[in-house]
């Protein structure tokens, strides 16, 4: 049973479920430039059918960490919706997805790294990261849908 649901405290595992996802949400938001606040989500990056955006997740990006960008939420599942970005033009995963999470970038381009001796992408213009389940920032609790955040920098 959803501890969330029933009024009760949480338990250690999903307190510490929590903690991870709230960590992943604000290692890849702080790494983002403060910027003015968009009015929607950036036209050149793909919102996924069906979901629908999601206000006050949109206002905690914008008005407490400062970055430009939008949030959607979908009843899909997270594979689903990692799926539909790894398929999107010029957009490339940040690490391995997870159970609960992937990332992506897009807007990159391919520089050679003379140190690694490799191509890698730099100067991205979007991160877009997908999580189930995600932590509202506002209440603290654990929601049990897909998050989509999409962010310029």
């Amino acid at each position: 049973m959803n501890p969330n649901m029933t009024g009760a405290l949480p338990s250690p595992q999903s307190a510490g479920r929590a903690k991870r996802c709230a960590a992943i949400v604000l290692a890849a938001l702080a790494a983002l430039p403060v910027g003015p606040a968009a009015a929607q989500a950036p036209a050149d990056i793909a919102v996924y059918p069906g979901a629908k955006p999601d206000a006050a997740t949109t206002e905690f990006l914008r008005g407490q960490m400062g970055v430009q960008g939008a949030a959607y939420r979908t009843h899909d599942s997270l594979q689903k919706v990692a799926a539909f970005y790894q398929q999107q033009p010029g957009m490339k995963p940040m690490g391995d997805a997870t159970k609960d999470s992937a990332a992506f970038v897009a807007g990159c381009k391919e520089e050679f790294n003379a140190v690694l001796k490799k191509k890698m992408s730099a100067g991205c213009t979007h991160h877009v990261t997908v999580q189930n389940p995600w932590m509202d920032m506002k209440t603290g609790k654990m929601v049990a849908d897909t998050l989509v955040s999409i962010v310029k920098q």
